[in-house]
């Protein structure tokens, strides 16, 4: 079954011996994550590399002057994720599927994931992420705006222009925490491309109306070449965290569409059917036209009959009451027909 996100490029810690040599050692090293605890049944964990990347930044920061500010927002920021991450996991579950395990790393959060295989079930999983941050940011932004007013609002809902300056500083905590989660939620939704929450919505839409397999084909092939597009722009605009991105987006395109191949269609290629058994119908489509049309024929042939022998049942039903003059010559008809055809059976 397809999961929200697989741990398969940053699996957790691995039981057992590595790879060979110092090569070995080091694929442990970089593939280890440390639990920070279980919550709702859900081990939280953290990649190595996270923590790394944390005190990168607050180095810079306290050469720059704001260490404490860096430090409140990537613990605001590290926060929102995990509880992002916590929506789409429990809206897994409300929908009958399994979600047991999220890992915080430094490209955002994996939630292990696995819905029920109906569309349904994946969009809801897929939905309750970014709405997560959209009940935060609201709450914050309602509660801004019950204090400063709208005119004196210390943020805005324009995404080039989140903080304004000029205005009101106090409820920073507030202030940062909403601009954490819009800045999350554009981000999301931004990237129409999968795996990320807005390409998933687009292969879900696909899904309705193409089925799975097909659906799943398209939006990994916008991801390939979506990711390519961010990793250039983030060269272009020297954002390694874009062209982090494009890379991570572009290898787990390849890997899903490689996967799907591997596997064989799970459904139907284009104009292909299952059978009863739920095996792929090869046949073509001008099969299945004649196929159905036979079938269309046979339907009305047999109602046909069923017709014929009720009302020979009530004319025979009317001869023994009235006796064989109260027939008209319609009714005479049939009634002859009747007989020739059992006659000739």
């Amino acid at each position: 079954k397809p999961q929200i996100l697989k741990f398969r490029l940053i699996p957790e810690r691995h039981g057992g011996g590595g790879v060979g040599g110092g090569g070995g050692g080091l694929l442990r090293l970089l593939n280890y994550a440390f639990p920070v605890g279980r919550y709702l049944d859900i081990a939280v964990s953290v990649h190595i590399t996270f923590p790394l990347v944390f005190g990168l930044y607050l180095i810079t920061a306290l050469g720059e002057g704001h260490f404490a500010w860096t430090f409140r927002w990537l613990s605001l920021l590290f926060l929102s994720v995990v509880l992002h991450e916590f929506g789409h996991a429990l809206a897994c579950r409300q929908v009958g599927g399994t979600a047991d395990r999220i890992l915080i790393w430094p490209l955002g959060g994996l939630a292990a994931c696995a819905p029920p295989h109906r569309v349904w079930a994946h969009f809801v999983t897929t939905v309750w992420g970014p709405l997560v941050n959209v009940i935060i940011a609201g709450v914050c932004f309602l509660v801004l705006w019950l204090r400063f007013g709208f005119e004196a609002m210390p943020v805005s809902l324009d995404p080039f222009h989140m903080w304004l300056p000029g205005r009101p500083t106090g409820l920073a905590l507030l202030t940062d925490l909403f601009v954490v989660n819009y800045a999350l939620l554009l981000f999301n939704l931004a990237l129409v491309f999968y795996p990320f929450d807005g390409g998933r919505l687009v292969q879900e839409a696909l899904w309705w109306r193409l089925g799975y397999g097909r659906s799943m084909r398209i939006a990994t092939l916008v991801g390939l070449a979506g990711a390519v597009v961010v990793a250039l722009v983030g060269l272009a605009w020297d954002e390694l965290l874009l062209v982090f991105i494009g890379v991570f987006g572009f290898i787990t395109c390849y890997q899903q569409r490689k996967q799907m191949r591997f596997e064989g269609a799970d459904e139907p290629a284009w104009g292909q059917s299952f059978d009863a058994q739920g095996s792929a119908d090869r046949t073509g489509w001008f099969e299945r036209w004649r196929d159905r049309r036979a079938a269309a024929r046979g339907q009305r042939l047999r109602e046909q009959r069923e017709q014929r022998e009720a009302e020979v049942d009530r004319i025979l039903a009317k001869v023994h009451e009235e006796g064989l003059a109260s027939l008209s010559e319609k009714e005479k008809r049939v009634l002859s027909e009747a007989t020739e055809s059992k006659r000739g059976g």
